[in-house]
C-alpha cells in the first residue's frame, strides 16, 4: 500500500506539474494562478507525493456563490500520473477535509491528463459525485472540448490539410493588402484596441464577456516568454488581434478580436495563419484553438467552431466534471439555481 502525503506549496516554492505530465495546460501553471491571484481570486496550490516520488499536482481557485457562499475549481486538473482508487481515494477525502476547513460548499475536479481509458472514467464515477450536465456552462468553467493543430509538419502540409476555403482566405488576405506582426513584449500597448475588438466579436456572435479589468489584468501580466499577439493590419488600421499563451508544448489560441470594417478582406484568417506559424518557429509542437461546440454543450459557439476546424486539426475531449461535496443542502441550491438558469 502506498503512502500519500499531501502539501500546500508555498507563494515562492517551484510548481511545476509539467514534470510529470507535459501537456498539462496552462490553466495550472504558475503563471496562471498568479493572475487570479491579481485579480483578487484566493489560489491554493498542492503536490501530492508517494515514497518522495511526485505523483500529483493542482491548484484550486476559489470562486463565489450567494450567501457569501463559496466552491473551488480546478481547472483541468488535478494533472495526475495515475488514477489509481488507491489514490482517488485519498485524494477524495484530503479534499474533502479541505472544503470543510475552507467553508466551501463544493470542490470541481477536471482531471489531466484526459480520461480516455473507460475503466478509469468508471472508477472516477464510483469515487466522486459526476456533476450534473447543466452545471458545465459557466464563464469560469473550461470547456470540455479543443481544437488541436499539430505542428509537427511543413507549414506548405498544414496548409495543403486546411479547408480550401480557408487556404483561399488566408492567401487571399496577403494579396489584398493585410500584413501582419508578431508582438511580444509591450503588450499593454494593444489592449484599448484589443478589448474593442473583442468587445464587437462577441456582439457579432452572441456570447459574453468577462468585466473590462479582468482582460486588462492579463494584459498587465503577459511575459515575453509565455505570450504573444498576433495582429492583422489593413494599411495603419489594426483589424484583428489574436492572444496566444505558450506552456510546456502547446501554444493555446485564448482570446480574439476582429472589426466589422474590411471583413471582405480576411484578416482574421491571416492573423491566425501568423499566429500559428510563430507558434511552430519557436517550438511548439501543439496550437490549440481553444474551446468548440461538442455535442449538446456551448451550441451557441457553432460559427467559432467552423472557423477553428477549417484550419484543419482534431478534437480533444476532456474530463467530465466531479465534484466533491462538503456543504449537500447548498450544493443542491446551486445545482437547482443552475437548472433554472438554463431553460430562463
Amino acid at each position: 500500500m502506498k503512502n500519500f502525503k499531501l502539501r500546500e506549496i508555498g507563494k515562492d516554492e517551484l510548481f511545476d506539474p509539467l514534470i510529470i505530465c507535459p501537456d498539462t495546460p496552462f490553466t495550472q501553471a504558475q503563471f496562471y494562478g498568479e493572475w487570479q491571484t491579481s485579480l483578487g481570486k484566493e489560489v491554493k496550490r498542492f503536490v501530492v507525493s508517494s515514497d518522495q516520488e511526485v505523483v500529483a499536482y493542482f491548484q484550486l481557485i476559489r470562486y463565489p456563490l450567494l450567501r457569501d457562499k463559496s466552491y473551488f475549481y480546478i481547472p483541468y486538473g488535478p494533472v495526475i500520473k495515475e488514477p489509481s482508487d488507491q489514490f482517488l481515494d485519498f485524494l477524495k477525502t484530503e479534499l474533502s477535509n479541505f472544503a470543510k476547513k475552507n467553508n466551501a460548499v463544493f470542490i470541481r475536479l477536471d482531471f489531466t491528463p484526459t480520461v480516455k481509458n473507460l475503466d478509469d472514467k468508471k472508477l472516477l464515477g464510483k469515487i466522486f459525485r459526476k456533476a450534473p450536465m447543466y452545471t458545465y456552462h459557466s464563464a469560469y468553467f473550461q470547456p470540455r472540448a479543443e481544437w488541436f493543430l499539430d505542428l509537427n509538419k511543413t507549414e506548405d502540409d498544414i496548409l495543403k490539410e486546411m479547408h480550401e476555403k480557408t487556404r483561399y482566405s488566408v492567401r487571399l488576405a496577403g494579396r489584398k493588402g493585410i500584413t501582419t506582426e508578431i508582438v511580444s513584449s509591450d503588450f499593454v500597448r494593444y489592449f484599448s484596441v484589443f478589448y474593442e475588438l473583442m468587445s464587437g466579436t462577441a456582439k457579432r456572435n452572441g456570447f459574453s464577456l468577462h468585466i473590462k479589468s479582468y482582460y486588462e489584468n492579463i494584459f498587465q501580466n503577459l511575459q515575453p516568454n509565455n505570450a504573444y499577439l498576433s495582429v492583422a493590419r489593413y494599411k495603419e488600421e489594426i483589424l484583428a488581434i489574436d492572444l496566444i499563451i505558450c506552456y510546456g508544448q502547446v501554444a493555446n489560441y485564448v482570446f480574439g478580436g476582429s472589426s466589422d470594417e474590411h471583413r471582405n478582406l480576411m484578416p482574421t484568417y491571416l492573423a491566425q495563419w501568423a499566429a500559428i506559424c510563430h507558434a511552430k518557429k519557436t517550438g511548439n509542437l501543439f496550437y490549440n484553438f481553444g474551446g468548440i461546440a461538442s455535442g449538446k454543450i456551448y451550441k451557441g459557439w457553432d460559427g467559432l467552431t467552423i472557423f477553428k476546424k477549417k484550419f484543419g486539426g482534431r478534437e480533444v475531449v476532456h474530463s467530465e466534471f466531479f465534484d466533491v461535496v462538503a456543504q449537500p443542502f447548498w450544493y443542491s441550491l446551486y445545482n437547482i439555481r443552475k437548472l433554472i438558469k438554463k431553460y430562463i
